[in-house]
Order: structure tokens, then C-alpha cells, then sequence
């Protein structure tokens, strides 16, 4: 009776501690200030494979900085701007509330989201976006309870996913200034 009571408890503690991995990393983000994420962003549409690599600066909910060697994008509640050095283009466009994306997600907006009351053997987080018809995951290190990625399926042939490399908390971030000189601007805000 004492080994079957001890292994209860040690299960329960054990799920527990497990259970807590998003719910304490959505807390790292609201509490820590701005949280600098190096990433590997993938994703794979009809056969097509895009990736880049780079640091996403995650401000608030919704609210984020992503600079790669290619791109830069600002996101926060109401409009998207995506400097594309390769194509020398500035593109400004308007998100309206209906809006999701993986950077968001991460950015500590979950709204949008509903997590199974489960999570799988490899430290997989599972969610579903009811009203896109999307399923993805969030994966953590079993060791560190750290995130480690972030996958969403969209539909047959179409995957998004991103890598998190290393993470760092920063107390005084400023919004570095979007230079758009020499570049043609492309303003779709309505």
C-alpha cells in the first residue's frame, strides 16, 4: 500500500510540475520585461520550403520585433511593417482582430488558442485555433522545462515552424528605428 500511495504522489507531483511548462512560460513573458528569442522560423507550403534566422524581440502581447539578415518586421495590435532588404520593399499593412500568427502566439497572445488538457511523452503542449481550423504544439525541454519550439499545421502540405535557439530577458530594450530610406515604400493599410 505505501509503494502504490509513494508513486501516486510522486506521479502527481511529477504531472504537476509538468503541467505548468506553458502557463510558467506565458509568466516569463509578462513578467520579465522584453524577452530576446533566437530563432529558426520554417515553413513549408506546397513543396515550397521558406527559413530564416534570427532574433525576435518579444515587447508584450502581440506586440514584437523580428531582425534577420533579410527581413525586419514590427508587429503591434492594429498594423505590420516587413522591411525586405532583398527586394529593398517597406510594406505597411493593417491587422485586423481576427489576426493569428506563430510570432504572436509567442509574443504571449492566446487568445486566439485552446490547449488540450494533455500533453504527449515528448514534452509536447498541444493546441488547436477553432476558428482557423489549425492544430500545432508547443515543445519543451524535458530537463529545463525551457521552450524549444513552436509547430502549426495549417492544412495538407502547409507547416510552420520555430525553432528557439537560446532566449534572453533584457531590462532596457528601445524599438530600434525602421530605416526606410532607399527603399520603395508599400503602404496597404486601409
Amino acid at each position: 500500500m505505501k509503494v502504490a500511495v509513494r508513486f501516486l504522489v510522486i506521479f502527481n507531483l511529477f504531472h504537476i510540475a509538468m503541467a505548468n511548462h506553458v502557463d510558467d512560460f506565458y509568466k516569463m513573458l509578462v513578467n520579465s520585461g522584453v524577452a530576446a528569442f533566437k530563432i529558426k522560423y520554417s515553413q513549408n507550403q506546397f513543396d515550397s520550403v521558406f527559413e530564416s534566422v534570427g532574433t525576435c524581440y518579444f515587447i508584450g502581447p502581440g506586440e514584437y520585433f523580428y531582425q534577420s539578415e533579410d527581413i525586419e518586421i514590427y508587429a503591434q495590435a492594429d498594423q505590420i511593417v516587413t522591411k525586405n532588404f532583398k527586394t529593398k520593399q517597406v510594406l505597411y499593412n493593417s491587422v485586423n482582430k481576427d489576426h493569428f500568427s506563430l510570432m504572436t502566439l509567442l509574443s504571449g497572445k492566446k487568445n486566439k488558442i485552446k490547449f488540450f488538457d494533455k500533453y504527449d511523452r515528448d514534452f509536447n503542449y498541444h493546441f488547436t485555433v477553432p476558428q482557423l481550423g489549425f492544430d500545432g504544439f508547443f515543445s519543451f525541454n524535458n530537463k529545463t522545462g525551457l521552450i524549444q519550439g513552436l509547430n502549426l499545421e495549417i492544412g495538407q502540405n502547409q507547416s510552420m515552424y520555430i525553432e528557439v535557439i537560446s532566449i534572453e530577458l533584457i531590462d532596457n530594450f528601445s524599438m530600434p528605428k525602421i530605416n526606410v530610406e532607399n527603399f520603395d515604400l508599400i503602404d496597404l493599410r486601409g
